[in-house]
């Protein structure tokens, strides 16, 4: 009976398109107009006119696949069946069959099937970590649910994976196709060859008898071929020479290459032209190992004593006395140990270089310290962290967990930047080039093989796609850096406000003594000795003094502070960190992909000649072009620069400040203790006016502040000596000074930070700038800082009073 065209419509319910078909079934998409519902009906496709070539076997093959879909397989990442109303429709859409066979009715899943993903032009060095560890996830859960209930599926492929974008907008993978599925028991072991020929076991061509094993084979090609965007083992070779090279690997050999002069190479590791973490696919190997064992009997187990892991070469050469060694199956609690490990991505300016560190509860800063200086070379010491925007938290303290810095499912951008201290990107970074593109490169006039050219082309374009990702990624590095910088600087601000509210204070709690003075003179000294009027006066100038120059201080530190902070400002709005940078098409992606759309035809027409690779090849030429340039722009090593001057001189302006406050604060106490000894000293003249002051009690309390007023030990910092021309910094009286520190403008409007991010930023509160806002509340926030000021200095004086 011929194949019967399905009507466009039946009722409400409209024929929309043709999914997708194999030997045996047509998959096709029917909406209905009314309720919005879309569903997938799978039919048994009738390949021939003749009915009577349809045999027994397809008929049950069917059958099995709706069995299973029905009654018995419930999984969330398995394709499930629904229900459709009314019943009339699948009645009437059965009388288009050719067959008296059920149809299947399926949910379905709007994001096609994976091979479709893997097809992308973007896909050819492998799919993002996040894709890897979801569908590696999804797999495990589908297969081991079906070994649950003793069901070996056989024909796993990615046309067998289907997306399905869930109500949260992620997408769930979903196995799908269960037409060569069949349940296994201990008297029947079926030996049929099934499946597509790529993706199954060994053991399903040479064997008469298999296990669920030759599932885990095809979730380990699979696996491979999402990390690296190519199957492992010699895939353009022929069933037969794919045997013979495949049955000769090691347990630890995970693929097979072939070179262009027939030269094969088996490999313990993925290839590097990937997009996962490396520690990541270091522990993806040894799973890959378990997954791609050739010995079906072994293939998915590793053999124990307890829960000590030994080898099969230590069961052959060792003679254990009591217990013996047993085979446990690992291949699923081996994958859900990877996938629940947690791993800091980090990207290292310095050597824009991705490093990745596995941590847990238990590790410190100092222990991912440690990890980062052996992954990028960087010493221990003189590493800064930098957290990018995403982070939750305000900064990074001696005190913070690695683990409190991971982020979920945030594999694209690092988690984590990296900086070395006094500078931030290498001056001459060395490209690393595919070898297969070095090779070419070599010897351009070489014809390429079809398996060659497919593996240069594909590398070609990763190893393009990922200088774009990494000059982006450096841009996103200097940017967090200038912002996380200026954020300190502004975080500073409360420091600088307080040592002008003390010298100011000061300052106004000696004039007030001053004029005390001034009264004592008018009115008192004439009774008095008039060497102890004297001694008065000469200990209120060399106050005075000490004050004076701890005001042009605070007056230096501030313009100082200010200056920094809109070079600051300056340095987030460059012209390299405008929005949009992360946008921008460096390398020429769009050209890029046109070649390799060509180059990809022509393979697939098999019209391949001695220049096929030529236009790959001048796209990786001009890349490195472009990549010379914009790393030696002088606009980009300006930037840093300026980030670097910026970081030492705050560095030394906090010095100051420090020390400044510290003298401030003696200052402070010694004059509430001048002021109360003038009034003591006052008290008791008037009651004995014949008894003088002792001198030697003046000079004595004079001790301190006629050090600081002739230079005493250099007590204050000598903010002048970064004031000057740059000069690289030395060290001076065991202190790092900057010998002059870099040249620029002190005073001046300072920029505000909106304005330096650009339009649609957001501000924070603690991002504002010193010295922002109205001049009027300034000015009654300072007037208000001096009263209280001078309610502290008469509070101490009443504490020392009552002593």
């Amino acid at each position: 009976m011929a194949q019967l065209e399905d009507p466009p419509f039946i009722g409400d319910w409209h024929r929309e398109k043709r999914l997708g078909s194999g030997g045996f079934g047509v998959v096709t998409q029917w909406r209905n107009q009314k309720t919005q519902q879309t569903v997938a009906i799978k039919k048994f496709h009738v390949l021939q006119q003749d009915r009577s070539e349809v045999t027994d076997k397809h008929c049950e093959r069917w059958g099995n696949e709706v069995t299973l879909m029905t009654n018995t397989v419930r999984n969330d990442n398995i394709v499930k069946t629904v229900q459709v109303q009314p019943e009339s429709f699948l009645k009437e859409l059965a009388k288009h069959s050719g067959s008296k066979l059920p149809i299947l009715c399926m949910e379905f899943c709007e994001g096609g099937d994976l091979r479709r993903v893997l097809n992308r032009v973007s896909s050819c060095g492998g799919l993002g970590e996040l894709e890897v560890r979801d569908i590696l996830r999804s797999l495990r859960n589908a297969i081991s649910y079906l070994h649950s209930l003793k069901i070996t599926h056989r024909d796993i492929k990615p046309e067998n994976i289907v997306l399905k974008v869930d109500g949260d907008g992620r997408t769930v993978y979903k196995l799908t196709d269960l037409g060569y599925a069949k349940a296994l028991d201990k008297q029947s072991l079926n030996a049929s060859l099934v499946g597509t020929v790529e993706y199954i076991a060994p053991d399903l061509i040479y064997c008469d008898r298999y296990n669920c094993s030759v599932d885990y084979w095809s979730m380990g090609i699979i696996g491979f071929e999402i990390i690296c965007g190519i199957r492992p083992f010699i895939p353009h070779q022929s069933i037969a020479q794919w045997m013979r090279h495949v049955q000769q690997k090691k347990s630890t050999h995970i693929a097979i290459t072939e070179d262009n002069r027939d030269n094969y190479t088996y490999h313990n590791e993925l290839f590097p032209e990937n997009h996962i973490s490396p520690t990541l696919g270091k522990n993806l190997e040894k799973w890959l190992m378990l997954a791609l064992e050739w010995n079906p009997k072994q293939r998915g187990h590793v053999f124990q004593i307890g829960d000590k892991e030994v080898t099969e070469q230590q069961i052959k050469t060792v003679k254990f006395a009591e217990d013996k060694p047993v085979q446990v199956l690992k291949i699923f609690s081996l994958l859900d140990t990877i996938l629940q490990k947690k791993i800091l991505t980090i990207f290292c300016l310095y050597n824009a270089r991705f490093v990745s560190v596995e941590i847990d509860d238990s590790t410190t800063l100092d222990q991912l310290r440690a990890a980062v200086e052996t992954q990028s070379g960087i010493p221990k010491d003189a590493i800064e962290f930098v957290l990018p925007l995403e982070q939750k938290l305000d900064r990074i303290a001696e005190s913070t967990k690695p683990i409190d810095l991971y982020l979920p499912n945030f594999y694209d951008k690092p988690m984590l930047f990296v900086v070395k201290q006094g500078a931030i990107v290498q001056p001459d970074l060395k490209p690393e080039i595919p070898r297969s593109v070095s090779d070419v490169f070599q010897n351009i006039k070489l014809k390429l093989k079809p398996h060659m050219l497919r593996q240069f082309i594909s590398n070609a374009h990763f190893f393009v796609t990922r200088e774009q990702r990494l000059y982006v990624t450096i841009l996103d590095g200097i940017k967090n850096y200038g912002l996380v910088l200026n954020e300190q600087i502004v975080n500073s601000k409360s420091e600088i406000s307080r040592l002008n509210k003390i010298t100011y204070g000061i300052s106004g709690g000696l004039e007030y003594h001053k004029l005390a003075l001034s009264h004592t003179k008018t009115k008192i000294a004439p009774k008095l000795a008039p060497q102890t009027f004297t001694l008065w006066e000469e200990r209120a100038s060399r106050m005075e003094a000490t004050i004076r120059k701890l005001t042009e201080v605070a007056d230096k530190v501030t313009k100082r502070y200010e200056s920094v902070l809109k070079r600051s400002r300056e340095a987030v709005g460059h012209a390299l960190l405008k929005s949009g940078y992360d946008q921008q098409d460096y390398y020429g992606q769009k050209s890029l992909e046109g070649r390799y759309e060509i180059a990809r035809a022509q393979l697939l027409e098999k019209n391949i000649h001695e220049k096929s690779h030529i236009e790959m090849l001048q796209a990786v030429y001009e890349c490195l072009k472009k990549r010379d340039i914009l790393l030696r722009d002088y606009g980009l090593r300006e930037l840093q620069q300026q980030l670097v001057d910026i970081r030492r001189e705050m560095q030394e302006i906090s010095k100051a400040t420090e020390k400044a406050l510290e003298h401030a604060e003696k200052f402070k106490k010694e004059l509430a203790k001048l002021t109360l000894e003038h009034n003591d000293n006052i008290w008791n003249l008037m009651q004995n006016l014949t008894t003088p002051t002792s001198p030697a009690a003046v000079r004595k309390e004079d001790s301190l502040s006629n050090g600081i007023v002739n230079g005493g030990g250099g007590l204050l910092p000598d903010i002048d000596s970064i004031m000057g021309k740059s000069t690289p910094p030395v060290t001076v009286n065991g202190d790092l000074s900057l010998n002059g520190g870099p040249q620029f403008h002190v005073g001046g409007s300072v920029r505000t930070l909106q304005n330096s991010l650009g339009e649609g930023s957001i501000v924070t509160n603690s991002m504002l700038c010193f010295g922002e806002g109205p001049d009027v509340e300034s000015l009654i926030n300072a007037n208000q800082s001096l009263i209280m000021t001078t309610e502290d200095l008469i509070s101490d004086g009443f504490e020392m009073l009552l002593k």
